[in-house]
């Protein structure tokens, strides 16, 4: 249709999300014992990289509402896939 446009509405939320600290290669340094303190940190990193004070900030100044959506950003970006990446560690 001429002159239609698209309205893409992107949130903080949308912008930080991809940019948080990936957790994609479980580390394997032959035990149990040095594999977690190698993949803790990461956890802690990624809260404190350069998206995390923003995502953070943010978080605190939201409303219940809107909170929810920073709090779903953390749990995929970060605590899912560590906790994911805990589990094989500690099963190996």
């Amino acid at each position: 249709m001429p002159g239609s446009t698209v309205e893409v509405r992107l949130t903080v939320a949308d912008g930080l999300g991809p940019v948080l600290p990936s957790f994609d290669v479980v580390p394997d340094m032959g035990n149990v014992r040095d594999d977690l303190p190698t993949l803790c940190p990461r956890a802690r990193d990624a809260m404190f990289s350069r998206p995390g004070p923003a995502l953070r900030s943010v978080l605190h100044e939201c409303d219940p509402v809107r909170a929810d959506r920073f709090h779903a950003v953390i749990f995929e970006g970060v605590v899912e896939p560590f906790v994911r990446m805990l589990r094989v560690v500690i099963e190996q």
